[in-house]
């Protein structure tokens, strides 16, 4: 297990100090106007700029499948912590992931995912299956995957949609989780696209490819795309549970 980080306008990113804690090493996908920006292990040149978040994670994934790859994690740079909730919310490191590996092992799903920090401990099961998407920290069965990110679509979702449809399915696990900033609200990353609303019309175009498994939503000020999983499996006769 190894993990890759895409990043942009974060030099002084520190989330993978989370893994090498851990014993898990790290690979950062840069691009090459800031590649010399940054003071990270194990410096990958993605080959060109200002291309957004889908080619990065198709350069990431054509990556994995060139080298033999297994499983990878995908997370953001700018996730500052882990842990689990047993009864009381524990911060780890991301030493869960060896845990979450080996159960992911025994299990057929292909894009496997863990919960935010703030909504760990309300949930009522340890996982699910193909009810829920996951995104900003993922593990992916590499050699499984064989779809690729779309353009133009709230990437992680549309992820999600694809592997349900091509796969076994999405697995996450409830009660581990993740922290991270708000979503648009930390410079570098996806700031200017939240910025500019690009997002909002990502949504729009989510929706209009999953449709009637994808509705719009206002939260918050925004629009937002609310995703119906469980009926997009179902309609599939994909595992559920």
């Amino acid at each position: 297990m190894i993990c890759f980080i895409p990043t942009k306008g974060r030099f002084k990113t520190k989330t993978y100090q989370l893994f090498e804690a851990a014993g898990i090493e790290v690979k950062h996908f840069i691009e090459p106007s800031e590649f010399d920006l940054y003071n990270v292990p194990n410096k990958i040149n993605i080959e060109k700029d200002n291309q957004g978040i889908t080619y990065v994670r198709n350069f990431m994934l054509n990556y994995a499948r060139k080298n033999n790859y297994d499983w990878i994690i995908f997370c953001d740079d700018d996730v500052d912590s882990f842990g689990i909730f047993n009864g009381k919310t524990v911060k780890k490191n991301a030493g869960i992931w060896h845990d979450i590996l080996q159960r992911s092992k025994k299990l057929p799903f292909e894009l496997i995912g863990i919960n935010y920090k703030q909504h760990a401990w309300h949930e009522k099961t340890s996982y699910d299956i193909n009810k829920k998407y996951v995104e900003v920290c993922v593990l992916i069965n590499v050699k499984k995957i064989k779809w690729d990110y779309v353009t133009g679509l709230k990437q992680d979702r549309q992820f999600c949609f694809e592997t349900i449809r091509n796969g076994y399915g999405v697995l996450k696990f409830n009660h581990f989780w993740f922290s991270c900033p708000n979503v648009g609200t930390n410079k570098g990353g996806l700031f200017n696209e939240y910025k500019n609303k690009d997002d909002e019309k990502a949504a729009v175009r989510l929706v209009k490819t999953y449709y009637p498994y994808a509705k719009l939503v206002s939260k918050k000020g925004r629009i937002e795309a609310k995703l119906d999983i469980k009926g997009y499996a179902k309609s599939l006769n994909k595992i559920i549970k």
